[in-house]
């Protein structure tokens, strides 16, 4: 144990501070141009747990001076992963009870159609930051919270932004959905909605503005 103090905690309280200190200083610019604090979300449609994070951020970050980026992905998880299957299995149950904690209530007792998620998210990469949020909300809240399904243009389809979101993902550090990047710092997003509301305010982006 006097090992572990004397090395790998010192070594990971430097690491952490060298992680740390450029995103503060970002920060600290961002605020001082009048500018909100950047939140990413990635998500995937056919995950519960992506709707569950996006609503309760959404609800959460909106009395903050935050951004809220959402940046849907397919290709998600570990290559491989013989765990794939069981978590895919047990991802309903765990966000029905991450749903009542925050207030809602997932309706929906099965898994959507993959190939419809999979157009959803094209089309949903290729808008605008300023409509896409509106655009995942609106998807999630009939996917999962109506039972619901859209009904997709064959146009509109933007693969090379779906594939850039899916790149920026993992050169952040999230292997998986749902996850909260913020600045510099990346969550699990489907449980850590408390921690991440206290980043923002750690970098001095709480409250309105």
């Amino acid at each position: 144990m006097s090992l572990l103090r004397r090395r790998v905690i010192p070594s990971t309280i430097i690491a952490l501070s060298q992680v740390d200190g450029p995103a503060r200083l970002a920060a600290a610019l961002r605020r001082a141009a009048g500018r909100p604090a950047r939140v990413e979300l990635y998500l995937a449609f056919e995950d519960p747990c992506s709707a569950v994070a996006l609503l309760d951020l959404s609800a959460r970050l909106a009395a903050h001076r935050v951004e809220l980026i959402t940046r849907p992905v397919v290709r998600r998880g570990i290559p491989g992963d013989p765990a794939a299957a069981d978590k895919r299995r047990y991802a309903l149950a765990d966000a029905q009870r991450l749903a009542r904690r925050a207030g809602l209530t997932l309706t929906r007792s099965d898994m959507p159609d993959p190939e419809r998620c999979m157009a959803l998210a094209c089309r949903a990469a290729g808008l605008p930051e300023s409509d896409r949020g509106a655009f995942c909300r609106s998807a999630m809240r009939l996917i999962w919270l109506e039972a619901g399904t859209l009904e997709l243009q064959q146009s509109g389809c933007d693969s090379r932004a779906l594939r850039a979101n899916e790149r920026r993902m993992r050169r952040a550090g999230p292997y998986d959905t749902p996850a909260a990047v913020v600045h510099g710092q990346w969550f699990f997003a489907h449980d850590r909605g408390s921690q991440i509301e206290r980043r923002v305010i750690e970098l001095g982006f709480g409250g309105a503005a």
